[in-house]
């Protein structure tokens, strides 16, 4: 990326994908194709694909898969220097399970295998690495998701330390991604955690459905009218998506492509917007830009574009 581009820094886990070669029930799946997963890393490539200069700040196990993560992040052109390697717990994983459909697509359903991962020992002290206060210290813009603080209490910490942490020349992008497996039991701190960055944010993604199971409301104009204080809000569902830009609102439709699998391309939508407000595209044009790069996730079974 020429040195020019504007540095993003994507915060949180990276994990291995293990997709089946056909749609089928995981006890008759024999094959498997391994893939990177994880909505910050799936964030952080698709920026790079569109020119944006970005690094990962995570950690990663010091086994097999850690180093197949952190490869697939530089052959991508993502900036790895700040995945901390933990020399004693391992890199977390996915399987993906899929169904078809009768429109010739497939439904995907995760089963993590993440419990005690290098990842959940994401920390302040992780922010505070020679290599992650440098990047922290450009970066234009730093994304991060809900997922980050469901991971573990140093996990929670690390990203509340990112928010307290306030720039003018930095903006805050977050991505409600609500998992509520990581938050059984304790839904309703989960779900106040989460409108809390999310008020303290700038740039705020959340789908319809994640809107109405954490915020008790799906229609955007009234999602901002509960959530004024991000500069930028967008709402995204299958159909579209509505985005905000204080009181101005664009709306645009999801574009009209064949549709393999949805996983991942909320990410891709959210590194296509947020290329084009940093590269000083109008809301609707970076809108537009979302979509575009949202249809090259839907193109394939993995979880970000290639």
């Amino acid at each position: 990326m020429p040195d020019s581009s504007p540095l993003v820094v994507c915060f949180g886990e990276g994990m291995v994908s293990l997709v089946p070669a056909l749609a089928a029930p995981l006890e008759d799946s024999r094959t498997f194709h391994r893939s990177l997963a994880g909505a910050e890393w799936n964030t952080a490539i698709a920026l790079a694909s569109a020119g944006i200069r970005t690094a990962v700040v995570s950690r990663v196990g010091d086994d097999g898969f850690g180093r197949f993560l952190t490869a697939e992040l530089r052959r991508h052109g993502v900036d790895d220097a700040a995945v901390e390697i933990d020399p004693d717990a391992p890199t977390g994983l996915y399987v993906k399970e899929l169904a078809p459909r009768p429109d010739g697509a497939v439904d995907g359903t995760m089963h993590y295998y993440r419990a005690g991962s290098a990842a959940a020992g994401l920390s302040p002290q992780t922010l505070e690495s020679p290599a992650a206060s440098a990047l922290l210290a450009e970066a234009a813009l730093v994304h991060t998701s809900g997922i980050t603080p469901a991971l573990s209490p140093s996990a929670r910490a690390a990203q509340e330390s990112l928010f307290a942490d306030r720039r003018p020349d930095r903006l805050l992008s977050f991505d409600v991604n609500w998992r509520p497996a990581l938050w059984r039991g304790r839904e309703e701190e989960g779900t106040a955690l989460i409108a809390d960055f999310a008020r303290r944010s700038d740039v705020v993604f959340c789908s319809r459905p994640d809107a109405e199971a954490v915020f008790g409301a799906g229609d955007p104009d009234r999602l901002r009218a509960l959530f004024p204080e991000p500069r930028y809000l967008l709402v995204t569902d299958p159909g579209g998506a509505v985005a905000f830009d204080g009181a101005e609102r664009a709306e645009s439709p999801a574009l009209d492509v064949p549709v393999v699998e949805t996983i991942g391309a909320g990410d891709a939508f959210a590194a296509g917007f947020l290329a084009g407000i940093l590269t000083g595209l109008s809301l609707a044009g970076s809108l537009a830009r979302g979509h575009r790069i949202a249809t090259r996730a839907l193109a394939s079974t993995r979880d970000h574009v290639d």
